[in-house]
């Protein structure tokens, strides 16, 4: 064990004391450590406040507008979607269903679906079919052209949500 003097009053000091006794002050090792454990600790803090101002940094800050609209998007997809199926139980051969122009009015109560089938005969088809609010799902003509004809119209994604998203 080696004897060191104090850095606080100069008396000589065995290096493994927890005090001096001359000032009560701590031990040369033990003051070491603890100034090395606030350092590290000190890096730490200032890491996490570099990580967290970053983070925050990247969120991106949308509109009430923005965020509505978004809504009414997907409420529109949602509905697009089942209305889409109502449809395909409809036909003849409903595993030959593809979509290939889905429309939505403003507020999603029209939907108007063009199509790929194979009809009865066995032949394929451009088809098209509407689900209105309330109703059956359609695909007479005139039921197209009372709904979707020379209407506002604005196309929507049908997406089909798994779990796994």
């Amino acid at each position: 064990m080696a004897i060191v003097k104090c850095k606080v009053c100069g008396k000589d000091v065995d290096e493994d004391a927890l005090k001096c006794p001359g000032c009560d002050s701590l031990g040369p090792k033990r003051g070491k450590r603890i100034r090395r454990n606030m350092f590290i600790a000190l890096g730490a803090i200032v890491v996490l406040f570099g990580y967290g101002w970053y983070y925050k940094s990247q969120e991106v800050v949308k509109s009430v507008e923005q965020v509505e609209r978004e809504a009414l998007e997907d409420r529109r997809s949602q509905r697009g979607v089942a209305a889409s199926l109502m449809l395909k139980a409809k036909l003849t051969h409903p595993e030959s269903m593809k979509v290939t122009k889905a429309l939505s009015n403003e507020d999603g109560s029209n939907l108007c679906f063009e199509f790929k089938e194979i009809d009865a005969s066995g032949r394929k088809r451009l088809s098209r079919g509407v689900v209105y609010e309330g109703g059956e799902p359609s695909t007479n003509p005139a039921d197209w052209k009372l709904f979707c004809e020379h209407k506002s119209m604005r196309p929507i994604e049908l997406i089909i949500r798994t779990d796994d998203e």
